[in-house]
């Protein structure tokens, strides 16, 4: 009996279904129950929407209502909305009350990409099967809707918005200063500051925009770090202790010269260096221009002395590297002059040069803080080391010039000047050249601990120079002797030929014509040497047209290029130096003709 119910059932419930069936596909079927539900969707392409398909009722795409739009009337919609998100405010918080600052979502990156749920919203609701057409009309019945923007943030927009508009809130902290009046040492207090965290406050930004950003009016706090001064008032308080001290005389100088020395050292007097810090003498007193306090002076350019910007700078830091030593210090660069200098020993010297990067450097090397002190007085310049006195009373240190080798000066140069007349000669000695080193000597209770070879200097030796003047005929015998390089000869092949010129005039006026030329190469940028030969070339043009030969150089050639390996600066090249770091330096450095005295103290 129960068997027979079961199947009375089944029979049952296949009739109903095959009813509901026949009334579903039939014409009438479709019109009572989808004409108004489900609209046709039977474009080819559904994934770009034809104008005439249209969003099912319902559907929303980043929380704004598409219902109806076609493909084209909905992307201009959500393109005029994105465009406005763009330009929503986003306000900065900084850290204190009224600090903040306004940008718009597009300044920070935001970006949005909206192609795939505008897809999506046209397929919704038109799908080939019916069922799952009906399905889907009832869920939009139900609940509705909706599809989220793809919202990305350009990292390299936000991160740079960031660091350009927020950093102005940044509040450095305040350095605790120390300054030496009337013998005594005076504290003033640091300050705590704030820096910008900047990759936090991105994030943070980010993290907004991101989620739950329609367009409206937000605000984030940007997120600040305390920045710790980087020594304590305490820590200054402790500098009492002459550590090292050097002095050095320039009482044969220029004022020009003198106005080097003197700005140089006002440019490092009151450096402080807390334990580890290094101080690069080069960085902190170039560039060398007039705006930097600088004259034209005598230097060094490889074996010669040259006028320039900042000339005799390196008396400076040569009695800086006296006292830093004295005080043993670290030096970390250090390099002799291409030549001997006057106002200190041999090897006891340290040049540097802004175009080779020549540069003397030392690092604090003791538990804390120094103050280095400079000053000129009656053309002598000091520099002291003050900090913390560590080492024992008893010990000194001092240090021993020792020549090796001397070099002196051999052959002659013989230099044309054409912008002196025929006759003139002009001697200049050269440089003696020496092989040096420097002693270190350690004692305590006048018993000596050790004795070491601090650095070693090389010194070049240049021959003896003899300016000639060319300006006007410059005869056979005269260029003979100059090329023999015998100055006996030259000076009486130069008074014959001075002798024998056709007359005052022509040699005036070769001369005034190689001096104009010459300073006319000097204003359009020339070096020296083709300064030298344009002058030349005028004074020969002269002679040859006093003479009714064609114009142009006789007998010497001019070059318009510079020397390879030749630069301008105010210093010279100098040779390879070493020193206790190990270290091997090669550049140019500063004059040192000026004779001088120097001394030095340690406690």
């Amino acid at each position: 009996m129960k068997h027979r119910f079961s199947i009375i059932v089944c029979v049952a419930v296949c009739a109903v279904m095959t009813a509901a069936a026949g009334f579903l596909f039939s014409g009438y079927g479709k019109q009572a129950v989808f004409a108004e539900a489900i609209p046709s969707y039977e474009s080819a392409d559904q994934g770009q929407g034809a104008d005439e398909d249209r969003i099912t009722a319902g559907i929303t795409i980043g929380g704004m209502d598409v219902s109806g739009l076609t493909y084209t009337e909905a992307r201009n919609a959500l393109e005029e909305t994105v465009a406005e998100r763009k330009t929503a405010p986003v306000t900065l918080i900084g850290p204190e009350e009224n600090e903040q600052i306004k940008l718009t979502a597009g300044e920070l990156g935001y970006t949005v990409d909206f192609s795939e749920a505008l897809d999506k919203a046209m397929s919704f609701g038109h799908a080939q099967n019916i069922i799952q057409r009906y399905k889907e009309q009832k869920d939009l019945e139900r609940e509705g809707r909706n599809y989220d923007f793809s919202v990305s943030i350009d990292r390299n927009i936000l991160t740079a918005a960031v660091n350009s508009r927020c950093r102005e809130f940044d509040q450095p902290a305040k350095e605790p200063l120390l300054r030496r009046e009337n013998g005594s040492f005076i504290v003033e207090v640091g300050q705590k500051g704030y820096i910008l965290d900047s990759a936090v406050t991105a994030d943070a930004i980010a993290e907004v925009l991101e989620n739950g950003f329609y367009g409206q009016p937000v605000s984030v706090n940007m997120t600040f770090v305390v920045d710790e001064p980087r020594g304590r008032t305490e820590d200054l308080s402790g500098i009492k202790d002459l550590l090292g001290t050097f002095t050095t005389s320039y009482t044969s100088s220029g004022s020009a010269r003198c106005g080097n020395i003197e700005n140089g050292c006002r440019l490092l007097n009151g450096k402080i260096l807390y334990p580890g810090e290094e101080l690069s003498v080069l960085q902190n007193i170039t560039p060398f221009t007039e705006e930097n306090g600088y004259f034209l002076a005598g230097s060094y350019l490889g074996n010669k002395v040259v006028d320039s910007l900042g000339g005799g700078i390196c008396q400076v830091s040569t009695t800086l590297y006296n006292a830093v030593i004295r005080a043993e210090l670290k030096v970390t660069a250090r390099s002799n002059h291409s030549l001997i200098v006057g106002y200190v020993q041999p090897s006891m010297d340290a040049a540097i040069a802004e175009s080779a990067n020549m540069d003397f450097r030392f690092v604090n090397s003791t538990d804390h803080p120094i103050y280095v002190e400079g000053y000129t007085s009656n053309k002598s310049i000091t520099f002291n080391i003050y900090g913390t006195e560590t080492r024992a009373r008893s010990r000194k240190v001092s240090f021993e010039s020792e020549t090796l080798e001397t070099i002196p000066p051999e052959g002659l140069d013989v230099v044309e000047d054409p912008t002196q007349p025929v006759g003139y000669v002009s001697l200049e000695t050269g440089h003696t050249g020496y092989k040096a080193q420097l002693w270190k000597i350690v004692s305590e209770n006048d018993l000596q601990l050790s004795r070491d070879v601090f650095n070693r200097s090389n010194y070049n030796m240049t021959p003896d120079t003899v300016t000639v003047g060319t300006g006007g005929t410059v005869t056979a015998g005269l260029r003979a002797a100059m090329e023999s390089k015998d100055l006996a000869a030259i000076r009486a092949a130069a008074q014959v030929a001075a002798s024998m010129q056709s007359g005052g005039p022509l040699a005036e006026q070769a001369s005034y014509a190689a001096q104009a030329a010459y300073e006319a190469a000097l204003a359009d940028g020339a070096d020296t040497e083709t300064a030298m030969n344009k002058a030349q070339d005028a004074a020969n043009a002269v002679v040859a047209a006093a003479n009714g030969e064609s114009s142009g150089s006789q007998d010497q050639g001019s070059s318009d290029s510079n020397e390879a390996g030749q630069g301008t600066d105010n210093e010279d090249y100098t040779d390879n130096s070493t020193d206790s770091t190990g270290s091997t330096d090669e550049g140019n450095g500063d004059d040192g003709y000026d004779d001088g005295e120097s001394d030095g103290t340690v406690n």
